[in-house]
């Protein structure tokens, strides 16, 4: 079988030398003014690193961002990321799917203050299920991390930070907004010299609008109600110095809602009841530093019509009960070695549906290294994941780098990936194939990082092959619809990300490109289909302008998604549409009417452009919201 090298891939290499032109005609204009961002981000290796010498592309989303843009939801907080591509089954309190650089919804690992979260049946994280208003920070990695963080991350790792205020310090705010929308969040600042506690609690709901439409020539809509929803959520975050070397911190978090929802299979009711803990002992001594963390994650959601009682609907349950320990040693001044190992004990007892196997455990162990050598950077990572039922998996990380000037940087990386299947997958009810084996990735990846002191520049080409992912075929011997390891996809694309900050003005430019191919083998034409992936945009555009007059402040946010390719599932079989490219413009406005009193008024979708990106469900649309806060910082 003939096999082509990556660094032969004629797009992909032209491209990397283009940008490379193009930035080293800059060098002279800014070698001169290097910028001295000091920003730290730990998840990009598991360990402390300045933002400018990771050799991956990483975003940083503060709680000053969010206090900006004002978002509605953790997917109106995400839009403007290269890379990042959303479809949408209605408004914030509905189904959306997050496709990392075209890859698939269940390829972007989610973590909350070091804990895994979401759902081991269904196998990932529903969006709409994370309040906002719990948020203080957002570390973003593009590209495979599966060799520090294990199943999952083909694509990449989100890790949220939940709120974190100074002992004495507290804001509370309220908002009404579209569709009867309301919420009110309150974050208090507590504690002592040595311990401190942040506690928050958020309310949220709103009526909603009619998430789904299928009405046609033949027929009216077949569920013409409004789809709102409602949650709260509650949180304590905190830490004690018990000694100059020694830490134990702490969070816990709980959150319950329920929303309506349209679809074709009749459910249209949901609730949802998760939470998690997490304590962690640090230990630090000389140039060595440890620690040791205890979790726990339930995430439990039940499905039903809205015409029968709940009890008669479907429960997904999962308890995740895991133990992670870490140990970092500064070897010299240019050498960082780390190595860890993680264990997960997932328990779907509670899930009403009756599964073969309710328990699994997954056992694994990392090494990797940073070395930081005169103009040389290289990370280095290997893990061994060991998953019930689904085998072991080895997976890697090699990245080299090299800093043409103190601020340029230009680094390439082979990663490999994999994702383990679900309960779903293996053992639900006459739809699974308990001899699946995990889905696995090859990512190839070339960077440019530029930062002086006004600007920053990110230019990214990468390539990732995608084999043995999990799909449904019919099988003409048994007669079943079952789940196989039988598709595969290429995702190559790039992404620039640029910023300048000018006085009191700040801009950001963003645009990805990404082919999302669909490399499976037709079963009529025997065929690889060699068409994008559903719902994957080819092309984005995004720019954002934040800036600040006196008391006043205000922002706008564009964003250009192309058009995407979907299917009319109502059919049979499904019908190909297509969905128009759009251009959705958020603006908002922020007045300081005293040192510790604001009010913010914002407009989403200001142009009304009320496009959808998944077939048959609506958008919002244009919505107005109006905030009051006061906080005494």
């Amino acid at each position: 079988m003939h096999k082509r090298s990556i660094f032969k891939n004629i797009k992909l290499y032209k491209t990397i030398v283009v940008l490379t032109a193009i930035l080293s005609s800059s060098l002279l204009i800014v070698k001169a003014e290097t910028s001295n961002d000091k920003t730290l981000v730990i998840t990009a290796n598991r360990t402390e690193q300045n933002i400018n010498d990771i050799l991956a592309a990483v975003d940083i989303i503060t709680r000053e961002d969010i206090e900006r843009i004002q978002p509605e939801s953790i997917t109106d907080l995400l839009a403007n990321i290269s890379g990042f591509d959303f479809a949408f089954s209605g408004g914030a309190g509905q189904t959306s799917s997050l496709f990392t650089r075209g890859s698939s919804s269940d390829h972007t690992l989610i973590i909350i203050d070091g804990v895994r979260v979401g759902s081991a049946t269904l196998g990932n994280k529903s969006f709409s299920d994370i309040p906002v208003a719990q948020i203080e920070r957002i570390e973003i990695v593009r590209g495979s991390r599966a060799s520090l963080w294990g199943s999952d991350a083909i694509a990449g790792v989100i890790q949220i930070f939940t709120r974190r205020l100074n002992v004495g310090q507290y804001s509370i705010e309220a908002t009404v907004g579209s569709d009867d929308f309301v919420a009110t969040n309150l974050s208090v600042g507590f504690g002592s010299e040595k311990i401190s506690n942040t506690v928050t609690v958020s309310l949220e709901e709103s009526a909603g609008f009619d998430a789904f439409n299928d009405a046609s020539e033949f027929g009216s809509d077949s569920e013409p109600d409004n789809d709102g929803y409602q949650r709260i959520s509650a949180a304590i975050r905190g830490d004690y110095e018990l000694s100059n070397e020694t830490n134990l911190d702490w969070v816990f978090q709980y959150d319950d809602g329920e929303n309506s929802f349209d679809n074709f299979f009749g459910d249209n009711e949901n609730e949802y009841q998760n939470n998690f803990w997490n304590i962690r002992y640090t230990h630090t001594v000389g140039k060595w530093q440890s620690e040791f963390s205890v979790k726990q994650s339930n995430d439990k959601a039940s499905s039903f019509d809205s015409r029968v009682e709940q009890s008669d609907g479907s429960i997904f349950k999962t308890q995740r009960n895991q133990v992670n320990a870490v140990t970092h040693y500064d070897w010299m001044d240019e050498v960082n070695l780390s190595a860890g190992v993680d264990y997960y004990k997932d328990d779907v007892g509670g899930t009403t549906v009756n599964l073969e196997v309710e328990e699994r455990t997954s056992k694994a162990a990392f090494i990797s290294s940073i070395v930081n050598v005169n103009r040389f950077i290289g990370e280095f990572s290997a893990r061994y994941d060991d998953v019930d039922s689904a085998g072991s998996e080895n997976t890697f990380n090699i990245s080299l780098g090299y800093k043409i000037l103190d601020n340029v940087t230009l680094s390439a990386s082979r990663a490999k990936g994999f994702k383990a299947p679900t309960f779903n997958d293996l053992y639900f009810p006459n739809f699974s194939n308990s001899d699946l084996v995990s889905e696995v990735s090859y990512n190839t990846e070339f960077l440019i990082k530029a930062h002086w002191k006004k600007h920053s520049l990110m230019l990214v080409g990468y390539e990732n092959k995608v084999d043995q992912l999990i799909a449904f075929s019919f099988n003409p011997v048994t007669f079943e619809f079952l789940p196989f390891n039988i598709d595969k996809a290429s995702l190559k694309g790039h992404e620039v990300v640029y910023k300048y900050q000018q006085g009191s003005l700040s801009h950001k430019i963003t645009a990805s490109f990404v082919d999302a191919i669909d490399k499976s083998i037709d079963s009529f034409t025997s065929e690889a289909k060699n068409e994008q992936l559903l719902r994957r945009a080819k092309e984005h555009y995004g720019y954002e302008l934040i800036a600040a007059l006196g008391d006043f402040s205000f922002f706008v946010q564009a964003n250009y998604i192309g058009k995407r390719r979907d299917n009319d599932f109502s059919t049979f079989p499904a019908t190909p549409v297509s969905l128009k490219s759009h251009i959705k413009v958020n603006i908002g406005a922020t007045f300081q009417a005293a040192e510790q009193l604001s009010f913010k008024f914002k407009v989403s979708d200001f142009t009304d452009s009320n496009e959808s990106t998944v077939f048959n469900y609506n958008a919002p649309g244009q919505q107005v919201y109006f905030t009051v806060q006061y906080r005494n910082f």
